[in-house]
């Protein structure tokens, strides 16, 4: 760029130019831009809160898109910066973008390569701090058969949090209120010294966390709870995609009292062989690098890692919850 087209300002890109603003997002074509905002139509994905650092032509040279989510998150999308100096006119843009959101969000985050330094920093820049880095790991399941899960020990059983039909909806408050109390108390009992991203601790109410996990739109749901005489102790909970080739494993934990004694690779093996039941074909999951008691878990389990993450994230609000309690 000459110095007339330098950056200068960062601007809300306005409703009718934004598949430019897209096309500074993704460094591509008009082309490009027009397929994602049809792909983001279909998924129901608002892409209206874009950010744009501007030249003084008022041309969109560089963009972060804040993508609002259920349970009160954001996710941001930004151009690849190639140099510090993009790093710091894009990280002006990402601070924009994360207070944008404010309205409908607890905190902001973003998923970056490792290998992509220079967008980590326009991220810092903008006031995201690194949280942790995230391995993603998959398994393919059987082709044919089902797979085996070991029955709980005495005293245990594993069981559907609710009815599937619910678990299949659109609505996670359709759950009602009695299983929302036993996953919401399960959820908070899980998160005592957990090795699972710890920094998240107190950023959210437990109860838009589990409007996150149940996510948008009609699917197969296998959510399992651990019980010990009747008390609820832990949860796996496996999401598939919407065409069920797929699924994911959005959170798997358990209480203290129940940690060390081979519960959650019982409570693992039940959510796979329902994933088995119902003929998806892989599964996958995310994990913290540093929390090895699950690392081991998952890969004794048949996962392999696929790619990493660096986590970011911003906290939108003050904290909810202490996370000293417990």
């Amino acid at each position: 760029m000459t110095a007339v087209e330098q950056p200068r300002h960062v601007v809300r890109a306005t409703p009718e130019r934004v598949e430019e603003a897209l096309s500074a997002l993704l460094g591509a074509g008009p082309a490009a831009a027009a397929r994602f905002a049809r792909q983001a139509e279909t998924a129901k994905v608002a892409i209206d809160r874009i950010w744009c650092v501007a030249d003084e032509m008022g041309r969109y040279r560089m963009a972060v898109l804040a993508v609002p989510t259920l349970g009160r998150t954001a996710m941001l999308l930004a151009t690849h910066a190639r140099n510090s100096g993009e790093a710091a006119l894009l990280g002006r843009a990402v601070a924009a973008a994360a207070d944008g959101c404010t309205d409908s969000a607890d905190i902001a985050q973003a998923l970056i390569e490792p290998s992509k330094p220079f967008d980590i920093e326009a991220f810092e820049v903008g006031g995201l701090k690194q949280l942790a880095t995230l391995d993603y790991l998959e398994r393919a399941m059987p082709r044919g058969g089902v797979l085996d899960a070991p029955p709980p020990p005495a005293g245990w059983t594993i069981e559907s949090a609710t009815d599937a039909a619910i678990l299949r909806g659109d609505d996670a408050h359709a759950l009602g209120e009695p299983a929302r109390a036993e996953l919401i108390a399960v959820l908070e009992a899980s998160y005592q010294q957990t090795r699972d991203c710890p920094g998240l601790a107190g950023l959210r109410r437990t109860t838009d966390v589990l409007d996150g996990h149940f996510g948008l739109g009609a699917r197969l749901r296998f959510w399992l709870v651990a019980r010990e005489s009747g008390t609820a102790r832990g949860v796996c909970l496996m999401n598939c995609s919407p065409d069920g080739a797929t699924a994911e494993l959005v959170y798997l934990g358990l209480a203290p009292a129940a940690r060390g004694r081979g519960i959650a690779k019982i409570l693992l093996a039940a959510g796979l062989r329902a994933c088995s039941l119902a003929r998806v074909g892989s599964v996958s999951l995310a994990v913290d690098s540093h929390n090895e008691p699950a690392r081991k878990l998952y890969e004794t389990s048949g996962f392999r890692r696929t790619s990493s993450r660096v986590a970011l994230v911003l906290p939108l609000a003050r904290p909810l919850v202490d996370p000293t309690r417990g």
